[in-house]
């Protein structure tokens, strides 16, 4: 199918808006033959759903199809449910038909075990490009803070290297748990940068990635996405990976696919040891999320966790930042802000401006002592192209570079480390909690 002008003109001003998908031509295309779909995973207790624009996810029949090249690529990890005792594996083949796969996993080594690779596609573009099919293993009951090696495996001639995850701990059981949170956003067209990055956060042996969005330029165009999975599997592959929704991300069925996530996968929370992470799309299809479904999310989200250690909030536009391109969202610092003050969040993580910031402790406005208000830390250094950095009442680092940043997660401490695509320091401190 011929791609519209009106297709074309939505296109190149959608980047610009924070509800990307109000008219998508894309939609109209593509609904009558993608409809999505629901199933639930065999093993598991919960349901994974498809969205409009794929294809319903269907599991393997007895002689599933096998392509003409079913060699594994792109495969990364993600969070399905309960992250202590569950773990999504997501994978394509090169040539896009292969029907077949599985996931053996266990223990020690071992690969004893095996679940069923699901599988569904979609048509990126404006569903009239080509199709892309993913195939994705929920594997549940599994142990919390034990490692499982694994592999996919198409067929007996087509199998994936050996990688290994560590499911989340228990931090009844293991008092003194401690997890490394990766977290970076902003990569698209830097895919040399981004590759630098993914050795840096590999040497720090993250326990989760949290991406802050826009991985490309476009996310309804597929060939972004190839060079962002291809180039982060040494990581991906051995650490599960959240993202939130960037506004160049599109709200495209590409993004939505080709991640595993929670809930409806735009807006939901986890644990993860001592942190509760609260994830939010800050440019979602309908503009009144802004200031009705969200708000009224984070708001019960947080009370119900009121208890949490750590309180972690990530979504793509800042509310703090200084930076000559985008600088704050007011609109967001309005309507969210006081939610973040009221529920004593911690630390909220952003990208959309290319720099690293940090913010003083803030709350209502106003610059607090250490320890007594939320941090904002915008990290969009992954690879697109640097933005000029600048400084406001409430700076306390600002700098235009690429980089990355850890997060280490004890039960009383919090240590921020944040560090270049060469591994030079950038930023350090820590945030106690008695």
């Amino acid at each position: 199918m011929m791609r519209t002008a009106t297709s074309r003109v939505w296109f190149v001003a959608c980047v610009a808006s924070a509800a990307c998908v109000q008219g998508n031509p894309q939609t109209a295309v593509i609904a009558a033959d993608f409809k999505g779909g629901t199933l639930t995973p065999p093993g598991c207790a919960y349901a994974m759903s498809t969205r409009v624009g794929a294809e319903a996810p269907a599991l393997p029949e007895a002689d599933a199809f096998v392509g003409l090249d079913p060699t594994v690529k792109h495969v990364h990890l993600g969070v399905g449910a309960e992250p202590k005792t569950s773990m999504v594996v997501t994978w394509r083949t090169i040539d896009d038909t292969t029907k077949a796969g599985k996931v053996r996993y266990g223990v020690g080594g071992g690969l004893d075990r095996e679940a069923p690779g699901i599988t569904w596609s979609y048509r990126a573009g404006f569903g009239d490009g080509a199709a892309v099919q993913i195939h994705e293993a929920h594997i549940c009951g599994l142990t919390a803070d034990t490692r499982y090696d694994y592999q996919v495996v198409s067929d007996a001639g087509h199998v994936s290297p050996s990688y290994h995850f560590r499911t989340a701990p228990d931090v009844v059981a293991t008092p003194d748990a401690e997890v490394v949170i990766a977290t970076v956003g902003d990569s698209r067209d830097g895919y040399d940068v981004w590759a630098q990055l993914i050795e840096q956060f590999a040497a720090r042996a993250p326990d989760l990635v949290l991406f802050s969005g826009d991985a490309v330029t476009l996310g309804a165009l597929q060939g972004e996405w190839e060079e962002f999975f291809g180039l982060a599997e040494p990581l991906f592959a051995n650490v599960p990976v959240i993202s939130v929704h960037g506004n160049h991300d599109l709200n495209s069925i590409n993004f939505y696919s080709q991640f595993a996530m929670p809930g409806d996968e735009e807006n939901f929370s986890f644990d993860y040891g001592y942190a509760h992470i609260v994830v939010v799309n800050d440019s979602p299809e309908q503009l009144d999320d802004l200031t009705a479904k969200i708000p009224s999310f984070l708001t019960a989200d947080l009370a119900a966790n009121a208890s949490a250690r750590w309180k972690i909030v990530n979504h793509h536009r800042p509310i703090y930042s200084a930076s000559t391109s985008h600088g704050s969202d007011l609109q967001l610092r309005a309507d969210w802000g006081p939610i973040y003050d009221t529920a004593q969040v911690d630390i909220v993580l952003n990208g959309h401006d290319h720099d690293y910031e940090r913010s003083k402790p803030m709350r209502a406005n106003q610059v607090q002592p250490t320890g007594a208000g939320t941090v904002y830390l915008v990290s969009g250094g992954a690879g697109a192209e640097l933005y000029e950095a600048g400084s406001d009442f409430w700076t306390q680092v600002s700098a235009s570079i690429h980089s990355g940043a850890a997060l280490r997660v004890r039960r009383e401490l919090m240590e921020v480390e944040a560090f270049d695509e060469t591994g030079l320091a950038v930023d350090a401190f820590t945030i106690t909690k008695p």
